[in-house]
């Protein structure tokens, strides 16, 4: 897969939102305190009212601001650190950075399979990204091949369809660069026999068994946004997970 780079450069209402983000977190605006004006925002920025509400907007999805009628826009705070709860394999497809991690294989445009348009709710054949790497095994999890899609018209304005590595992971870096934040994640699990592909990237025997785990990404109004197509070697036990009950 290959593909035109595609500037990384953040959109303007993401650097606003990256500024209030950070000045709350640092204390300068407080918890309980309300934030600047719109107006005053706009002259700060020089901005346009609508990207200014848009950045806010952001913020408010987060976790960082509340609307308060009459008022303004309240801080909350600092959002608690997202904890790792989901399974091991699913939580580093989505949040693991590809920097001195792994392999990135390749990334561009490709039509969507049956399969993925399916799971992303749109027409077979309609343009999505798809970006492939290897991740290897730590000291609890198999070494997986990854494979993202996406709609095309979702990843602009992300790199993710470049060929540079991220330092963040793939979920992180599409909330950062979009208007987005995750509502929940889908995991279809079947097992299969490795394709010929998978067994010389994953350095398998022949006929291998291996897992597919279809994650699907949704956002808070239950519409999937990005696909993860993750393919495990199976071991003699399966997968095993510790999940804390209380």
């Amino acid at each position: 897969m290959t593909g035109m780079r595609i500037d990384p450069a953040p959109a303007k209402y993401a650097m606003i939102a990256n500024t209030l983000q950070a000045r709350i977190d640092s204390g300068t605006y407080p918890t309980g305190s309300m934030l600047p004006s719109e107006a005053q925002l706009v002259r700060e920025f020089e901005a346009s009212r609508s990207t200014v509400v848009r950045a806010l907007e952001y913020l408010r999805q987060l976790g960082y601001i509340e609307g308060v009628q009459g008022k303004g826009r309240a801080v909350l705070g600092t959002p608690r650190p997202r904890s790792p709860r989901l399974p091991g394999r699913i939580f580093a497809a989505l949040h693991g950075a590809e920097i001195g991690v792994g392999t990135l294989i390749g990334a561009g445009r490709a039509p969507a399979s049956p399969r993925i348009a399916a799971a992303l709710a749109i027409p077979i054949g309609e343009a999505v990204i798809a970006r492939q790497r290897i991740m290897p095994a730590s000291d609890s999890e198999q070494t997986a091949l990854s494979t993202v899609f996406l709609p095309a018209i979702t990843a602009g304005g992300t790199a993710l369809g470049g060929p540079n590595r991220l330092r963040e992971g793939i979920l992180d870096h599409l909330e950062q660069r979009r208007q987005f934040v995750a509502g929940d994640v889908i995991e279809r699990l079947t097992a299969r026999t490795a394709s010929p592909r998978e067994d010389d990237l994953l350095r398998l025997g022949r006929r291998t068994l291996v897992l597919a785990s279809l994650l699907i990404v949704r956002n808070t109004s239950g519409h999937p946004v990005l696909v993860f197509d993750l393919v495990i070697p199976a071991g003699p036990l399966g997968i095993e997970e510790l999940f804390i009950v209380h």
